[in-house]
């Protein structure tokens, strides 16, 4: 189907066009998600690399980096789970690889025994100082043939296709 795309059916056989066409296919949007899908699969896999420079993965790092950046180095798991840039599907069992590896201690809360709190280990914080450089090169690497103004245009295009908000689940 990609190579389709901008050449309608041409050269396509009969039965998937006659699919295409009853599902009302555009081509034009079509092209957009795909070239996201790329995109994604291409950063991810770089940052992927470069946190694994500091025996991280990205759910990891995005964990340990909300974390990083709050008073105390503390928040709820539930508040941690509402943060993630992609959905963890157990927050829980990521929480516990977390632990097992020394990068985050488990406690309750005091003025609410349920709410189960995650707090930031030394290190965590030295794993941080490895990945997070080699993370913000990459980022830059990834978008060196952007302008500026490429990547507020590409920022301000995909806030509207994803809001920050908005978690789909």
């Amino acid at each position: 189907m990609t190579e389709q795309l901008g050449r309608g059916y041409e050269g396509t056989p009969d039965r998937f066009q006659s699919m295409m066409r009853a599902a009302n296919w555009d081509p034009r949007a079509s092209a957009p998600i795909l070239a996201l899908l790329r995109a994604d699969n291409r950063v991810t896999g770089a940052l992927e690399r470069a946190v694994g420079q500091a025996e991280l993965t990205l759910p990891k790092f995005n964990v340990l980096i909300e974390l990083a950046q709050t008073p105390g180095g503390r928040l709820p798991l539930h508040e941690i789970r509402r943060r993630l840039v992609k959905s963890a599907p157990n927050i829980t069992s990521l929480v516990d690889r977390l632990e097992t590896e020394g990068l985050l201690q488990r406690t309750r809360d005091t003025a609410d025994r349920r709410v189960v709190i995650a707090q930031i280990t030394e290190l965590a914080w030295k794993r941080l100082a490895v990945a997070t450089p080699s993370l913000l090169e990459t980022e830059r690497r990834l978008l060196r043939d952007l302008s500026k103004a490429d990547w507020a245009a590409l920022w301000n295009l995909l806030r509207r296709v994803a809001p920050p908000s908005q978690q789909e689940g």
